[in-house]
């Protein structure tokens, strides 16, 4: 007697998935919004999405941030403030300072730290790139970050975007 061949059993056609809409760069992120204490009336101080994010925080910290915010805005009166990576992030001419809470600290990240001059030496970290300052609740921000902040701007109206290469 002949061996019997099985067959394989019948493959059923999936059903395909419609592709995502694609969506444009400027529709996938939000529009930066001012800057807390900014003096444009046209924007609002600061998106909710920002608001909201800060009010998650340890007091301290939001008082930190709030203060921030406010050398920001003296620094840099058309900076704009977002969320983006996890954390609020103030942009003129592209990224140059973030505010980042932990459990015990809060972290301000200034790109292009390492081209920034720091005679306080104020700034924690390495190379051309980010540098911060780590604050712990009591403390209060640096008097020489203003002047950091305002060369961070300068850098960035001068060199364009860091994250652009």
């Amino acid at each position: 007697m002949a061996p019997v061949k099985k067959s394989a059993p019948a493959k059923t056609a999936k059903a395909k998935k419609a592709p995502a809409a694609k969506k444009s760069p400027a529709a996938a992120r939000p529009a930066p919004k001012a800057a807390r204490g900014s003096t444009s009336e046209a924007a609002p101080s600061q998106d909710a999405a920002v608001d909201a994010f800060i009010a998650k925080m340890e007091s301290w910290q939001q008082d930190l941030v709030h203060a921030l915010s406010a050398l920001v805005a003296a620094a840099a009166p058309k900076a704009s403030v977002y969320v983006k990576w996890g954390h609020p992030i103030w942009d003129q001419a592209g990224p140059f300072v973030l505010a980042k809470p932990a459990k015990a600290h809060l972290t301000i990240g200034l790109w292009r730290g390492g081209r920034l001059r720091d005679p306080d030496h104020i700034l924690e970290g390495d190379g051309e790139g980010m540098r911060y300052v780590r604050l712990r609740a009591g403390q209060q921000l640096p008097a020489s970050l203003a002047t950091l902040l305002r060369e961070a701007v300068a850098l960035n109206n001068k060199l364009g975007n860091p994250m652009k290469r």
